[in-house]
């Protein structure tokens, strides 16, 4: 049996663990990484998304929990909200500077459990 998938993929939690503790980045709780961890795909793929169809579109979180994490998202500098040009009632939700580093190192931690 190959376990080099087995172990590179144990590295790499190991890995983001480590990034996570000693990074400079807020703490996420596992609702909030789900989500971002959800908000990060659909802007690789150019998907604009507010508010209001994040609350209604997930089938793990009510709709309160949802808006409650996305305020937390806002507040630890992960995500940005920002207004609809016709329509002030629209809100999107934009990665940041944060975000993108975030996600930069933790493929930094994939890429490096995959070399060895």
């Amino acid at each position: 049996m190959n376990t080099k998938p087995l172990l590179s993929y144990i590295k790499f939690l190991n890995l983001a663990k480590a990034m996570r503790e000693l990074s400079q980045f807020p703490s996420l709780n596992p609702l909030e990484e789900k989500l971002l961890n959800d908000f990060a795909s659909a802007w690789q793929e150019n998907i604009k998304l507010t508010v209001s169809k994040s609350m209604h579109s997930s089938s793990a979180m009510s709709p309160s929990t949802v808006h409650r994490n996305i305020k937390s998202l806002k507040l630890k500098g992960f995500i940005s909200l920002d207004m609809d040009e016709q329509d002030n009632r629209i809100k999107y939700i934009n990665h940041t500077p944060v975000s993108i580093q975030y996600f930069s190192l933790l493929g930094q931690c994939l890429n490096d459990s995959v070399k060895s």
